[in-house]
């Protein structure tokens, strides 16, 4: 999800200082995968009967067990969300609504609050803007199936916000001459949003009075964490200097994931847009890395630095280090603080998925965090606990530190479909670059030059990294899915807008040039366990269209059938194990909004993939999940109409907001 304020999708990012192996982007590559896999002439298309098979393995039914049975919707850019015949939606917890019983409506009438007259101690009781990952938490934690057939009676809904665009909030905004209140707002609207909501009859409702653990004596559910919020840190760089002072706020968190002991995990992305004057910084490794990740060298597109000195880097050098993070929230302790976990390591995290690898017969058992460096020629990350969970007692106190300690690594992806998870320790690291980085705390906080020493293949974009696993348990069952967006730059003679000496050659795992369209890839780790250091991959499908010809001018093949699509961003799984994709980007490629497509691998051995929903004009759809009992399908509607786009979504206003889509009967979606 890198669309940023109001930058393109892929940030000028200036990358001359880094110094990348040749070993991962050459020529041949492409040709051993192609042999290797029996890929369809044209596009770099792969057939898809390996995938299958170990799709299969995972749960995922063949075409006769488990036909998708919802008519697939038809491209569309229209203004609304369009689902298929015999379902529903209805939009809930939109940006502006309260989180309060007895604040003021949203509105325009007298005594409602609205974007012409919000204060920032207003947002800061309200739901935030631009609405991205989405986990629901049943209340209490752990509860049963309730007697009425549904999942749970109560959830908590937590979800992020990726960033604010002022000229989609405030009447007459620009960003040179905005109010100091203004601004202000647009920090508060930042961050995560934890809200009660309920199933009433076949509607979804917020409840403003929920607690926690759905008691009267409970702890008040609603709460924000916002841009100035107060973080603790932990991990190797809790006491670096860089870090030292007040850690302030969240910014552009993207994606996430959550965790089986009940907290949610946010991403922090493109934190570089929103700081300033990185040209002023002496030469060193800080100037270095504030490069490689993008900051401004002049005036930031906010000027947020005009009020707030902290987003200045003349004036407060080491602030951009405080960003770059996997968030740690509890939705069901609200006076325990967030908190930014470094041994996770510092880039433009798009997710942070969990799952739980058990030995045997056991009940404690690792936890394995994967995530994707959301950028052009970047890495793909797991990260290995040292501690175990304990599935027993899951909200034990020592799970809270699980991720403050473990192993951080790089993916190296090889042509002959084996792959390597490449160790970021610094005794790996002074193997192979002497005095490169000075400790552990070092490589956290500049990871992208780590991953760049042991020599990880740069994906194209990698998004959302997902791991199946057994609900309530957390148990994974060794297939991880890579999602990569899109790449204009693959095949060019410079990766990115600002150039870089890598070279931008098509590879094995990114196998197209100008690679608009975007493919997922398959891991299997190896013996099926997420802590092993290797593993065997192959593409899951080449987005595109379908029924293009091989080679077409202006278009691409994809290796599937059905709906045509590009841009996959975020991915989900349903409780038959079917794949969900909601795209960012498709308008792009094709005369469509962006949209949810299903898959599953059909009885012929390939992808097969249907449109279920189409979002309104100019958003972008974050944020998949289904409702454990599988009859309610959510996903957020980022953005719509963004930079003056004409949308009037939802209800006649222009404000990004969760929709849940049910059928019309009350059955599984999707069956």
């Amino acid at each position: 999800m890198t669309r940023g304020f109001p930058m393109s999708d892929f940030e000028a990012e200036d990358l001359r200082k880094r110094s990348l192996s040749s070993d991962n982007t050459l020529e041949g590559m492409i040709d051993a995968q192609l042999s290797r896999r029996g890929f369809l002439v044209g596009a770099g298309a792969v057939a898809a009967t390996a995938a299958a098979t170990s799709m299969v393995t995972f749960g995922v039914p063949t075409e006769a067990q488990a036909a998708t049975g919802f008519t697939a919707v038809a491209e569309t850019t229209a203004d609304t969300v369009t689902v298929p015949p015999g379902y529903s939606f209805q939009t809930l917890l939109p940006w502006g609504d309260s989180l309060f019983e007895g604040d003021a409506a949203w509105g325009t009438g007298a005594g409602e609050v609205n974007a012409g007259n919000m204060t920032a101690d207003e947002q800061e009781r309200r739901i935030g803007f631009n609405h991205d990952m989405l986990a629901l938490f049943a209340n209490p934690f752990g509860a049963p199936a309730s007697a009425n057939g549904q999942s749970h009676s109560a959830y908590i809904a937590v979800f992020n916000h990726e960033y604010t665009t002022g000229s989609d909030m405030f009447p007459g905004y620009s960003a040179t001459t905005a109010r100091r209140n203004t601004v202000d707002v647009e920090l508060a609207a930042h961050g995560i949003t934890v809200a009660g909501i309920r199933l009433e009859g076949d509607t979804w409702v917020h409840d403003k009075g929920m607690r926690v653990g759905d008691t009267p004596d409970g702890a008040l559910v609603a709460r924000r964490i916002t841009g100035t919020t107060r973080f603790l840190v932990d991990g190797p760089a809790k006491d670096d200097p860089r870090l030292s002072g007040p850690v302030a706020g969240t910014l552009n968190n993207c994606a996430g994931g959550f965790t089986p002991w009940g907290t949610y995990l946010s991403a922090e992305e493109n934190f570089n847009q929103y700081f300033a004057n990185a040209s002023s910084l002496p030469a060193g490794t800080t100037k270095d890395n504030y490069r490689i990740l993008g900051m401004t060298n002049g005036a930031s597109q906010r000027r947020w630095e005009k009020y707030h000195s902290r987003f200045d880097l003349a004036k407060m050098p080491n602030e951009g280090f405080k960003f770059g993070w996997i968030v740690e929230v509890d939705p069901f302790d609200p006076t325990r603080r967030p908190v930014k976990h470094t041994a996770i390591g510092r880039f433009k995290h798009e997710c942070a998925t969990v799952v739980v690898q058990y030995p045997e017969g056991q009940t404690k058992g690792k936890v394995v965090l994967y995530s994707g460096d959301d950028e052009r020629f970047d890495y793909v990350y797991k990260f290995v606990t040292d501690g175990t969970f304990d599935s027993a007692n899951p909200r034990a106190k020592g799970h809270f530190s699980l991720l403050s300690s473990g192993t951080l690594y790089a993916a190296k992806l090889n042509a002959d479909g084996t792959g390597e998870w490449l160790p970021l320790t610094h005794a790996n690291l002074e193997s192979k670059a002497a005095g490169a980085f000075a400790d552990q705390a070092d490589i956290c906080l500049r990871t992208r030059e780590a991953g760049d020493v042991v020599g990880a293949t740069p994906m194209d974009r990698p998004e959302d990294v997902e791991a199946p696993h057994t609900p309530g348990t957390f148990a994974g069952t060794g297939k991880v899915f890579v999602v990569c967006t899109n790449n204009s730059n693959r095949g060019g003679s410079a990766n990115r807008p600002t150039g870089t000496v890598r070279s931008g050659a098509a590879d094995a795992a990114n196998p197209r040039t100008n690679n608009r369209t975007g493919h997922i890839v398959q891991i299997t780790e190896n013996g099926n366990d997420h802590t092993s250091t290797t593993f065997t991959w192959q593409f899951y499908l080449l987005a595109g269209d379908p029924k293009a010809a091989s080679g077409a001018v202006g278009d691409v093949k994809g290796t599937f059938f059905g709906d045509r699509f590009g841009s996959p961003d975020n991915i989900t799984f349903d409780n038959r194990g079917l794949l969900w994709i909601a795209t960012d980007g498709t308008p792009n490629s094709y005369p469509c909004n962006d949209q949810v497509l299903c898959t599953e691998v059909a009885g012929n051995g390939k992808v097969r993939v249907k449109r279920f929903l189409v979002g309104p004009y100019g958003c972008e759809i974050c944020g998949p999940l289904f409702s454990p009992d599988n009859t309610t399908f959510f996903c957020n509607i980022q953005h719509p109409g963004e930079d003056g786009q004409p949308s009037s979504f939802p209800n006649g206003q222009k404000r990004p907001t969760m929709v849940a889509v049910r059928r019309t009967d009350g059955g599984i979606i999707g069956n």
